[in-house]
């Protein structure tokens, strides 16, 4: 049980959490409570003297922002009807690489499911560890696939478990394969996404792994997010469609990394 002998001073405290409010609009006590290792008791003081600051208001389990969200964020079920085909093409690549016996590590999106989606019902056996309920759904219709679900916190808006508990249980895994999910990419600034409870997930997803493939439409790249997951080096593979130029390819290669255009 989280206790109030954390590191992080009430002002520490209260700045990621106007942090989280400014990039998700809302936050709730139970998810503050597992990120920052203190007691709800604490939380609801931080939210009270942040809503006394007017940064937020108080409501029913957690607290909504009074400003709008810097990064706006869409959900999964919105996700899931642009450009399906280009996804499914990048999915059906995707699973061409996992062979039988393997460990395999599936990030949340509507991108990551369809390396699931595509998988060959003919494999013996496989083991997939995901935090992400459409990832868990979609193995659910695979006989030979042992499944391993984190714990965690849903997040509603990606329908996927966020919180250290995710970070702990796959600290445990040593997988052949992370199939990874971002909100942008650019040689620059790597693999980038816009969510801190997610972000530490997706870290940990990659170092967990010996080949870590980014799976995003071109639309992706060039696509900046405040928050830095991994670099581009980091990774084995990028499976996406034939939008990203042959420049932008061989530029990607050049770090070491594999490109694969559907």
């Amino acid at each position: 049980m989280p206790s109030d002998d954390s590191n992080l001073l009430a002002v520490e405290r209260q700045r990621m959490i106007v942090d989280i409010l400014r990039r998700e609009g809302a936050v709730r006590n139970a998810e503050l409570k597992e990120l920052l290792g203190v007691s709800l008791v604490t939380i609801r003081s931080d939210l009270r003297e942040l809503e006394r600051q007017g940064e937020c208001e108080i409501i029913w389990g957690g607290a909504v922002s009074k400003t709008p969200p810097t990064e706006y964020e869409v959900l999964l079920s919105e996700r899931s009807q642009l450009h399906p085909e280009v996804k499914r093409r990048i999915g059906a690549k995707a699973a061409t690489l996992v062979e039988a016996g393997q460990t395999v590590i599936i990030d949340a999106g509507s991108t990551a499911v369809e390396v699931v989606n595509n998988l060959s019902h003919e494999l013996d056996y496989l083991r997939i560890v995901t935090p992400a309920l459409n990832v868990a759904t979609a193995t659910a219709h695979f006989p030979n696939v042992e499944l391993l679900m984190t714990g965690g916190i849903l997040r509603h808006l990606t329908r996927s478990l966020v919180g250290p508990q995710v970070v702990r249980s796959l600290d445990q895994i040593n997988a052949d394969w992370t199939f990874l999910a971002s909100g942008g990419f650019s040689i620059d600034h790597g693999v980038t996404t816009s969510n801190m409870l997610e972000v530490e997930v997706k870290r940990t997803m990659v170092r967990r792994a010996k080949n870590v493939v980014l799976v995003a439409d071109s639309s992706k790249y060039e696509h900046v997010r405040s928050l830095n997951v991994a670099e581009l080096r980091d990774l084995s593979h990028i499976i996406t469609d034939s939008g990203l130029s042959d420049a932008d390819m061989e530029a990607i290669e050049a770090l070491g990394v594999q490109v694969l255009r559907v």
